[in-house]
């Protein structure tokens, strides 16, 4: 446990800050978002193509703090071996792996989080999912008993605070200020920051089937949706129209597009789909398109062409700085890859049918995965609770 004294007046100090910034904004949109990776976190855009030598296996590091729990998730700061995770009882550790061993360090404990939401009246038991490094300090994490958006600090143990989402347990889909907002978080769902001097925050709406941003414009913090109609669906073409099934995933390429994957609860994802913002509309929204990346709908893991490819249940993409994309096919529990000639397939299996028949991971698992600076893939796997490295 942690003195209750000391956690008060370090959230109550922390979760001050975006009152006062949303305090005067009406939500209009002045430009278009400027969707550049985060170069302080794995935001997408990162580190080198993998080369594999089929087969080849993952290794299990040794953990002695974090407690992985079914909602975990992780990401990779830049610059440094450096991991950040999210834990059982909304814990979340800071994972050094530059070393022969790791070395661990709890940012924050167990109660910390419940204490922060108490303070909006809410009882329940949090969880977090996604983590982003959001700037040099702060990393920003999904909370899914309030369906917001908190910050820690990443040097200060348990400091809090709210950065997006008005705290209920109930969800709900509103743009505007960002104390206001409402998102809707049922499942394990990410993040990605871009690289503007006042950061910005894509996620993945997994309950609203949306693509939100969290921005700063004119000065004070809002909340738009880039794409998704709150309605599962399959739809590409305009933003305005365009529908998502269970979007969970998210990542940044390097070219102003966002890549989102689709676990597809409703039947109709199975997908990677990319989305590309042009600008404002001056009657509301966004101007932009949404196309598929990978997969074909069919459930399944296949290698091929991206168009015709199967995916089952794909979760975290990850994209590098070389124009490949990875996710893992959390129904298979094997690692995929798009390569840069626009095929897929499964990397570390001689072909993807003998992937399936001995996976790279436990089939039916909630999987996250990261990419270092150097270049070296991890995989946290939730329900088992095991990080796995994957490359040298």
């Amino acid at each position: 446990m942690f003195p209750r004294p000391r956690i008060c007046a370090l959230i109550l100090a922390t979760s001050l800050v975006p009152a006062c910034r949303n305090a005067s904004s009406d939500g209009s949109s002045n430009g278009a978002p400027t969707l550049t990776p985060s170069t302080l976190g794995a935001s997408g855009c990162v580190g080198p193509n993998q080369v594999f030598t089929a087969p080849q296996a993952p290794v299990a590091v040794p953990l002695a703090t974090l407690v992985p729990g079914a909602y975990s998730q992780l990401t990779a700061a830049q610059g440094a071996e450096l991991l950040y995770a999210t834990g059982q009882d909304a814990t979340v550790v800071a994972i050094d792996v530059s070393g022969a061993s790791p070395v661990e360090t709890e940012l924050v404990g167990a109660g910390a989080v419940a204490f922060l939401l108490s303070l909006s009246g809410l009882s329940g038991t949090p969880e977090l999912s996604g983590v982003a490094v959001l700037d040099a300090t702060h990393l920003v994490l999904v909370e899914h008993d309030s369906n917001t958006l908190i910050t820690c600090d990443r040097t200060n143990v348990n400091t809090l605070g709210i950065y997006a989402g008005l705290p209920d347990e109930t969800p709900g889909f509103a743009d505007g200020l960002a104390a206001s907002a409402r998102f809707s978080f049922g499942a394990p769902t990410q993040l990605a920051t871009t690289n503007e001097s006042e950061p910005s925050v894509l996620v993945a709406d997994v309950g609203n089937h949306a693509l939100r941003l969290v921005s700063t414009q004119n000065g004070v913090s809002v909340v738009s949706t880039l794409a998704g109609t709150g309605t599962a669906g399959a739809s590409n073409g305009s933003v305005a129209f365009a529908a998502f099934d269970t979007p969970c995933g998210v990542t940044l390429g390097c070219s102003q597009s966002v890549i989102l994957s689709e676990r597809g609860d409703n039947g109709a994802g199975q997908r990677l789909r990319s989305v590309t913002i042009s600008g404002p509309n001056p009657f509301g929204g966004w101007f932009g398109s949404v196309a598929t990346v990978a997969g074909s709908g069919t459930q399944g893991t296949t290698e091929g062409p991206a168009a015709s490819a199967e995916l089952d249940t794909p979760l975290s993409p990850l994209s590098t700085s070389a124009g490949e994309l990875y996710w893992i096919d959390a129904g298979t529990g094997v690692l995929r890859r798009k390569q840069a000639d626009g095929t897929c397939d499964c990397p570390l299996s001689v072909d993807c049918a003998t992937a399936v028949t001995t996976p790279n991971f436990p089939a039916g698992h909630l999987y996250s995965l990261t990419q270092t600076s150097s270049g070296v893939l991890y995989v946290l796997d939730g329900t088992d609770g095991v990080l796995w490295r994957v490359t040298p």
